[in-house]
């Protein structure tokens, strides 16, 4: 089951165009410091299903959604409308019933979280993005001609060996003496995730990368709340430098990158990770965070590709 639950959780099911997906809840009912948290898992959620949840649920509800196309969740459609992943999350939303959350999204469903901010901000609270650009179209422009169409776009059903080593090259520092902490075993248990798969799980995941790429490159909408766009300092698949851009081009938002962390800084450096999360979603100053290497707050947009003079 690709949601885990321990005695405290309540997995739920939801069904949306037929297909059956899963979501699991660890509700904190007695002293909520702030609203729910919705956390939208990314390819790799097998490799941390408990992810953000222990450090965020004594301050709020933490509720991880495990989308269509992973896990034990139905497969998805071979065709699915753009909005299939967006009416996902607000049937979660509806049916649980959570009036607002705080949305948290990272790297392949960071833009699914931030086009369902656009489209529906009155239910975001915060938004939160890990390792995130805008779309998956913005990532094929930083990596034309680098890297093969199925990490990119879902291009071909089965990665090969070749596209896993690919893959592994931008997820994981292969700069040889990186000071990236916990570099080597994170991209060991990479390693081992993908030669545990079969063909058909790895058909799944192209699939599922393939639909999401397929989100609207404009959902139509602005979310004006407060965001937070993270990364690692380190980051090859969605470097530091792009994130920034994509979060100047919000309202209200901060940026910052992880010290000695990649594209895996939420696995690699999982603690900073939560606490940076935590003092986000509950109103708590960043600055002077010792696990941060940068840090900007961009009160006001400014169009993508402008110039900084922060």
């Amino acid at each position: 089951m690709d949601v885990l639950s321990a005695p405290a959780d309540e997995v739920r099911a939801f069904v949306v165009d037929g297909v059956r997906f899963t979501c699991r809840i660890l509700w904190n009912d007695d002293h909520p410091q702030t609203v729910p948290v919705l956390y939208t898992h990314d390819v790799f959620a097998r490799m941390h299903s408990r992810g953000l949840s222990i450090p965020l649920s004594d301050v709020a509800t933490h509720v991880q959604v495990s989308l269509p196309g992973a896990g034990d969740a139905d497969d998805i459609p071979a065709d699915p409308p753009p909005d299939f992943f967006l009416r996902a999350l607000l049937q979660v939303m509806d049916e649980v019933p959570l009036p607002r959350v705080n949305l948290v999204g990272g790297s392949a469903t960071g833009p699914l979280a931030y086009q369902f901010a656009r489209r529906y901000p009155r239910r975001v609270r915060r938004l939160v993005l890990v390792g995130t650009v805008a779309s998956a179209r913005e990532l094929r422009r930083l990596h034309a001609g680098t890297v093969p169409a199925a990490w990119l776009e879902g291009g071909a059903d089965d990665l090969t060996e070749a596209d896993v080593d690919a893959g592994l090259r931008l997820m994981v520092d292969p700069t040889p003496g990186s000071p990236v902490l916990g570099r080597d075993a994170v991209r060991d248990r990479l390693t081992a995730m993908f030669n545990q798969m079969t063909r058909a799980e790895l058909a799944r995941l192209t699939r599922r990368w393939r639909a999401l790429a397929a989100l609207a490159a404009d959902p139509g909408g602005t979310y004006d709340g407060p965001a937070l766009v993270f990364t690692g300092e380190f980051d090859a698949l969605t470097p530091p430098e792009a994130c920034r851009e994509f979060a100047a081009t919000l309202t209200q938002s901060t940026f910052a990158t992880i010290r000695q962390a990649d594209h895996m800084a939420h696995l690699e450096r999982i603690d900073e990770c939560a606490d940076l999360v935590r003092r986000f979603i509950t109103d708590q100053p960043l600055d002077g965070l010792p696990y941060l290497a940068s840090l900007e707050h961009f009160p006001e947009p400014r169009p993508a590709g402008a110039s900084s003079t922060a």
